[in-house]
């Protein structure tokens, strides 16, 4: 079953004339992002938030439009889409990286159930959701996109190696 979740990019400032401030619905955010980013699964926040906060550790940006460039660049996949406005897709988890300040910090939305998961910054949601999953490693470059092509490449490759074994035999 697919966890379909939203990414955003927010500048911080539009969160500080909101009483719940970070933990506000992103409905009140969504003509300030610089992107709405749906990707189809595992959106739940021992994946997607780690995602989240591991990519942020290495692209730690306080411009906000870059940010977003950078963050449809290492994220994109096969069920990857951007939409104009987060209210017409149907998603179970908005989350959204608050720019603009030297220390970024994440929000994740629970948009079934209408509440805020957490507002946290990347280091507490490793702390606290991280578990033992092969996370992309975009420390060392590596995208999401490039994870899928190297796991096709291996089954592939692995497959060829199946027929020539069973040729062979």
């Amino acid at each position: 079953m697919s966890t379909r979740n939203l990414t955003m990019v927010v500048d911080r400032e539009h969160a500080e004339h909101h009483e719940l401030g970070f933990a506000a619905p992103p409905s009140f955010f969504s003509d300030k992002s610089y992107v709405n980013m749906y990707l189809h699964h595992d959106g739940y926040p021992e994946w997607q938030g780690v995602q989240l906060a591991n990519w942020c550790h290495t692209n730690a940006r306080q411009d906000g439009a870059a940010l977003a460039a950078k963050l449809v660049h290492d994220m994109y996949y096969d069920s990857c889409y951007l939409y104009q406005s987060p209210e017409r897709i149907d998603h179970q988890y908005t989350y959204i990286i608050w720019s603009g300040k030297k220390d970024i910090w994440i929000s994740c939305y629970d948009q079934y159930n209408e509440s805020c998961v957490f507002v946290l910054t990347p280091a507490k949601i490793i702390s606290k959701y991280m578990e033992d999953m092969e996370y992309t490693d975009f420390a060392n470059g590596f995208t999401r996109y490039d994870t899928s092509k190297s796991d096709d490449i291996k089954y592939h490759s692995g497959k060829l190696i199946d027929i020539l074994t069973g040729i062979t035999n």
